[in-house]
């Protein structure tokens, strides 16, 4: 159950090895606006969970608060968790027309993610899961189910 729990963190901390001449020749070239302000390190600092009902109404909600690294590359995404060793991730934007819409892949694994927001010093994902579970933290067998579990994932640049 806790690989499940680090699974979220991990598509989402960035850690981006040090940078030298020789690496910044191999970067890719962005494919948009939104990848060339992602590269290099951010600091996931809070995941915040809202969980709705058939109803549209607010069952449950929390949030977390995390210091994880992610780094972007234009290809490889190096998700640190303090005290763990990193994890190399690939990712994409799917979608040519919306590159707002980021794809993260580990072996067969893959999740999608909404770049709500970014700043050369903030960024904002939203992710949406159907019929999520909560407490998040909970045994699958003592969860209760939700129409959908909308998850805000908050990031600051490293500097």
């Amino acid at each position: 159950m806790k690989k499940l729990l680090l699974l979220p963190i991990l598509f989402f901390a960035f850690f981006l090895t040090s940078c030298d001449d020789e690496k910044d020749e191999k970067l890719e070239p962005a494919v948009s606006e939104i990848d060339a302000k992602m590269r290099g390190d951010w600091t996931n600092t809070m995941i915040k969970r809202v969980y709705y009902s058939m109803d549209d109404e607010v069952m449950y909600s929390d949030s977390v608060q995390y210091q994880t690294t992610f780094g972007f590359d234009g290809k490889r995404l190096t998700v640190t968790v303090p005290g763990g060793s990193p994890e190399v991730m690939n990712y994409t934007f799917p979608n040519p027309a919306d590159t707002t819409i980021i794809e993260i892949q580990r072996g067969a694994d893959k999740g999608q993610y909404k770049i709500a927001a970014i700043s050369d010093s903030e960024m904002t994902w939203i992710e949406e899961k159907p019929w999520a579970g909560f407490p998040e933290e909970a045994a699958e067998s003592e969860k209760t189910t939700s129409k959908v579990g909308v998850y805000t994932w908050r990031f600051t640049r490293k500097r």
